[in-house]
């Protein structure tokens, strides 16, 4: 059986958006944000259940999940498997809504909640600053590392890194809490559509022993069945395909045309230094003529340097060229 890329907005939102599937929300949320004791989140009330329907060109509304827990804090979820152009101002922009679109008219702003953003991607968002698939941000003094505010904290799980550390020091990434999840959204890859049969059995063998996981599995098995769900999915992976195909069609296009402009540019250098080259050729050699036809008049050394404004050297040199 063909299980469907859980990294796909359309099935992310259907196994983690959904209300009858709380209990499996609540536990990749706890995962994800190492949450234990007193910490963990026990209830989720979600704020955007629609699962708006895809069209044939796969179009369709924002697909990420927003949840208000029983701590009080807003969770907004999103999911990414194409690389989008500033994404971190745009994960800023999309927190800096939710949080104030937590206040009502009239109240006071101590009452804000705290706000968290999850972004899932399958591409480093930082790719020169780390190597890690987990970062977690909050807004810090610079010197003495106190926090400004505990109402604001990103996280970045990058699956492509997961990947990497999965397949190089399993044993390492196995002690993470949020492992089993990101081993579920990483198991299947939707442009291949095959699965990583070492993956799901490490997913089989720890569903034995974690409810959360067992259900998850069944879920995710029950959504991958279902006629109008798996039509609905390829329609939207047709059209982020379509989005890839397109981001590389540009990116060749316009390693193209600045190959264009740059060999245009090079030879337009080359022919200005050229030319500037001749002029200069061009210069010396009258200079030099110009110092032996003094030279032949019978002037000396010295009168040709004192009329020309040359040392006396730079005309020897010149007449013996």
């Amino acid at each position: 059986m063909q299980y469907l890329d859980l990294k796909m907005d359309f099935m992310f939102k259907q196994l983690f958006g959904h209300p009858s599937r709380k209990s499996i929300t609540m536990a990749f949320l706890n995962a994800l944000l190492h949450r234990t004791g007193d910490d963990r989140i026990v209830d989720v009330q979600f704020e955007n259940t629609e699962l708006t329907k895809e069209t044939e060109d796969g179009e369709t509304g924002r697909l990420d999940v927003i949840v208000r827990t029983n701590l009080g804090e807003r969770i907004h979820v999103e999911i990414q498997i194409i690389p989008q152009y500033g994404m971190p101002e745009r994960l800023l922009y999309y927190w800096a809504r939710l949080f104030s679109s937590s206040l009502s008219k009239g109240e006071r702003y101590d009452t804000l909640p705290p706000t968290i953003m999850i972004a899932i991607l399958n591409y480093p968002l930082f790719p020169h600053e780390t190597d890690r698939f987990h970062t977690v941000f909050h807004i810090r003094e610079d010197e003495e590392q106190f926090l400004w505010s505990d109402h604001l904290e990103f996280h970045v799980l990058d699956l492509s890194q997961f990947m990497v550390k999965w397949k190089k020091y399993r044993r390492e990434v196995k002690q993470s809490p949020e492992w089993p999840w990101l081993t579920m959204l990483s198991a299947v890859d939707s442009r291949t559509k095959r699965m990583d049969e070492d993956m799901f059995r490490e997913l089989e063998g720890i569903a034995m022993t974690e409810q959360e996981i067992l259900e998850a599995l069944e879920e995710w098995h029950s959504l991958s069945v279902d006629p109008e769900n798996r039509y609905a999915y390829e329609m939207r992976l047709k059209w982020l395909l379509d989005q890839l195909s397109n981001i590389r069609g540009s990116r060749e296009e316009g390693l193209k045309e600045g190959l264009k402009k740059g060999l245009e540019q090079g030879r337009e250098e080359g022919l200005k230094e050229g030319l500037k080259e001749g002029l200069e050729k061009g210069r010396e050699e009258g200079i030099k003529g110009t110092i032996r036809k003094m030279s032949e008049k019978g002037m000396s050394v010295a009168e040709i340097a004192n009329i020309l404004d040359m040392t006396e050297e730079e005309v020897r040199e010149r007449l013996k060229s």
